[in-house]
């Protein structure tokens, strides 16, 4: 009876498994199904990169903000301008950019109100020449979901980041992504003044992006 009760209980658990996998398998995490309600909010950031180690062109610089903002989720046509540059062509001692680029936002009441605020005051030029009402398109809303981006180092040489871009991820880090509303979870920049180090940038960055329409 003992021997005929244990193989019962193991083949009700085996058949069980499946069921409970699947289970599992459809039940969708909380963080992935929760949406908020956002807005596009344009942000200007300047920001002049102090090296130690890899030094940059301005063209080269701008590239490489222009790359990160597209990781991060900026809306197409975002600008990022050279600036103070002395050099005609080569690396730069300490280069700089201005950027100009809109992310989602959650959009709380203060938010609306701000923008709302703002808008009106060129409602008067955007009548005049026939452009949409820039207060409805300033806050216009949409569901926004968190999304991780990823930024690892020294994956390929085919890749973007390098190794050698670990104190611009790290001034970065610490002087722009908060400014365009983007939050650091995960940081493991391992960088040493005058020496690349290999698998530097190690660094997880939590931002807002649109719902796909279904």
């Amino acid at each position: 009876m003992r021997r005929s009760w244990k193989g019962g209980w193991i083949a009700g658990l085996l058949c069980a498994l499946p069921a409970l996998a699947a289970a599992q398998a459809a039940t969708p995490s909380a963080d992935a199904a929760a949406t908020v309600n956002a807005v596009w909010v344009e942000r200007e950031v300047t920001f002049t990169y102090m090296p130690l180690t890899s030094y940059y062109s301005c063209d080269g610089l701008r590239d490489k903000v222009r790359w990160i903002l597209r990781e991060l989720g900026a809306r197409p046509g975002f600008k990022v301008v050279a600036r103070g540059c002395v050099e005609m062509q080569g690396p730069e001692i300490m280069p700089g950019v201005k950027i100009l680029a809109a992310f989602p936002t959650p959009a709380t009441p203060e938010l609306l109100a701000q923008l709302a605020s703002e808008a009106s005051k060129r409602e008067l030029a955007a009548r005049a020449t026939g452009k949409p009402d820039p207060v409805a398109e300033a806050t216009a809303q949409f569901p926004a979901r968190v999304r991780r981006v990823e930024f690892r180092s020294g994956v390929s040489s085919f890749d973007e980041l390098q190794d050698g871009d670990c104190e611009l991820m790290e001034q970065m880090r610490d002087r722009v992504f908060g400014q365009l509303g983007a939050r650091v979870v995960q940081d493991q920049i391992h960088c040493v003044p005058r020496r690349v180090s290999i698998g530097a940038v190690r660094m997880t960055v939590e931002v807002l992006e649109p719902v796909p329409a279904s």
